[in-house]
């Protein structure tokens, strides 16, 4: 579970762990361990890029949501 970060702060840690991973020096226990994270951060920051998209779009009237074809 990631506490609360603002999303500058996950991205510059997601930013961190690509450099740690592109590392060859960087063992394969570590990459794993690393990865997870990664898409932990990952899915927090895009959380808080959905919230954003929602809270633009309400703020401007006539607005609506595209429908997702099935």
């Amino acid at each position: 579970m990631i506490k609360e970060k603002s999303f500058e702060e996950a991205m510059q840690e997601l930013e961190s762990i690509v450099k740690q991973i592109e590392n060859e020096d960087t063992p394969l226990e570590s990459i794993l361990k690393l990865y997870e994270r990664g898409t932990e951060l990952s899915a927090y920051c895009q959380d808080i890029l959905s919230g954003t998209q929602e809270k633009l779009e309400s703020l401007q009237p006539g607005t609506e949501k595209p429908e997702t074809e099935q």
